[in-house]
């Protein structure tokens, strides 16, 4: 099936996990970067600095993201999109939980050590 005929909606909601992974790994460790670099580091402040509450912001939103898409992954049946065979509709909402699920698991593993780790040592 070509693209056009499956359409880029289908097509787009099937990468858009690793779309907001994507997005999440971008913005944590340029906010890292740039945020050591423009707020620097208070030892006074331990583990409570304005860097690391942005990161855990941007996480957040991020997270939250992800959740928005797996709950709209659940509860609204996959579309048949127009000339597309039977088994395709059960195959792109497969690979639309897959893709959530790995993504989803990513997020978890690239956010876990910037909590566990104090932001901006050294």
């Amino acid at each position: 099936m070509t693209p056009s005929k499956l359409g880029v909606g289908a097509l787009l909601r099937m990468g858009a996990g690793a779309m907001v992974w994507v997005s999440a790994f971008a913005a944590l460790y340029a906010g890292y970067s740039l945020g050591c670099q423009a707020f620097g580091v208070d030892a006074a402040a331990g583990r409570a600095n304005t860097t690391g509450a942005l990161l855990v912001a941007i996480a957040l939103t991020h997270a939250a993201a992800m959740a928005l898409l797996a709950a709209r992954w659940l509860w609204r049946p996959v579309a048949k999109q127009p000339a597309e065979p039977d088994g395709s509709r059960g195959f792109r909402h497969r690979v639309e939980g897959l893709v959530l699920g790995m993504s989803s698991v990513a997020l978890v593993l690239l956010v876990f050590p910037m909590l566990m780790v104090m932001t901006c040592v050294g």
